[in-house]
């Protein structure tokens, strides 16, 4: 029977000298980003832990909002049949080569990191734990909760936005086949109509989406930083029946995106390779002056977040005597868990999933007083101390013993 003390086996300060090390900017495509990817990298390969960069391309808010512009412009330009300008601008792109492949347009790059730990016993169709957590971070002027509304506003003008070009499309098949003449009042409305949109859009994207300085300590380095340390303690203690899956993803502030592709891209293969109705997502974002675990979600019919995971990481923790507080939210909150939910329902798998997440401590997070003083080590350790008894505490039940 192995409950090893973890006390003995690692440097109590080593997660919070991790959450120090990654005490700068880390917004997604960003050069912080990529030196925050190369630190945990080098961290799992000095315990000789081998991890894959996976990268990828994803549309960032700006890139969207320009998008949608040009199409508007294109719209503009084919209603009042400037067919000219079209064919000219297109002529002068591919006409030289320097500005062939300039673009306002192009998605922005980020990657995410993974490595595998596979079990003592190679049984087949055995069960997988991927432990998850993300390590860009984002920062703006603003209080969370107005950051939540600025982020709403800003997709209610994308949508407004796109059905704006659908009415635009609409107006100018109607005009170009004579079905209804286009009067110089609905043109001159839908031109003001969406370049108010426009203007509306600059300041909310340079009040929430232009990068301000923070080190992203609770949201997450946190995160990160646990994982790491889970990884060297099973890389020297594997489980004997379970795999151990540690992934580390970028852009997710940006919309989930470092999980969407990761699920795009391995989510089949998983499933066929792994019992996903016995398999776990340990999803932690977020632990600062606490230690919280998402148990329930929803307005009045409220649904546990897992059928047995949760007790099991409650009952470890009184065992261990650390402290942890179980809570509810009506809104689910967004984090990477949500896409392997949302994969396994997919593919109907009982993939149990947990969430640890210092609710109370996102009056601190997206903006400068995230900082590492925030963390607090004795937490770091607890949430790591309870991730790791609790695991051992499955994996032998799975074994029998």
């Amino acid at each position: 029977m192995i409950f090893i003390s973890i006390i003995q086996i690692y440097e109590e300060n080593t997660t919070i000298e991790h959450v120090k090390s990654l005490a700068f900017n880390r917004t997604a495509s960003s050069t912080g980003e990529t030196e925050a990817i190369k630190y945990i990298e080098k961290e799992l390969m000095e315990s000789g832990i081998s991890s894959k960069i996976e990268h990828f391309d994803w549309m960032g808010p700006m890139k969207l909002l320009m998008r949608l512009t040009y199409a508007l412009i294109l719209v503009y330009l084919i209603l009042f049949r400037l067919f000219l300008i079209i064919i000219i601008y297109f002529i002068i792109k591919n006409m030289f080569e320097k500005i062939r492949n300039i673009t306002f347009v192009k998605n922005e790059e980020s990657k995410n990191l993974c490595t595998r730990i596979q079990a003592k016993e190679n049984t087949p169709n055995r069960p997988l734990v991927i432990m998850s957590a993300h390590y860009d971070s984002i920062s703006t002027t603003l209080p969370y909760r107005l950051q939540v509304v600025l982020f709403f506003t800003y997709r209610l003008i994308v949508i407004f936005y796109g059905f704006i070009i659908i009415v635009f499309s609409i107006i100018f098949l109607l005009d170009y086949f004579s079905i209804i003449p286009l009067s110089d009042f609905l043109v001159i409305l839908v031109i003001f109509t969406s370049m108010g949109g426009v203007f509306i859009s600059i300041p909310i994207l340079y009040i929430g989406f232009v990068e301000r300085i923070s080190s992203g300590s609770i949201d997450n380095a946190s995160g990160v930083a646990i994982l790491i340390e889970l990884a060297r303690l099973f890389k020297k203690y594997p489980l004997e029946k379970m795999n151990l899956l540690f992934l580390w993803t970028g852009a997710e502030e940006w919309g989930l995106k470092g999980s969407i592709r990761f699920c795009r891209r391995h989510y089949i293969d998983l499933i066929k390779k792994y019992n996903f109705d016995k398999s776990f997502n340990i999803n932690i974002d977020m632990v600062g002056t606490y230690i919280g675990l998402l148990d329930k979600t929803g307005l009045i019919l409220k649904r546990k977040m897992n059928d047995n995971l949760n007790e099991i990481l409650l009952a470890t923790a009184k065992n261990l005597n650390i402290p942890l507080n179980i809570y509810n939210k009506i809104i689910k909150p967004k984090s990477d868990y949500r896409i392997f939910q949302k994969y396994a329902k997919k593919a109907r798998k009982k993939l149990q999933i947990a969430f640890f997440h210092s609710d109370k401590d996102s009056k601190y997070i997206h903006s400068s007083n995230d900082t590492p003083d925030k963390c607090s080590v004795e937490n770091l350790n607890g949430c790591l101390n309870i991730c790791y008894q609790a695991l051992r505490s499955i994996d032998l039940r799975i074994d029998g013993s």
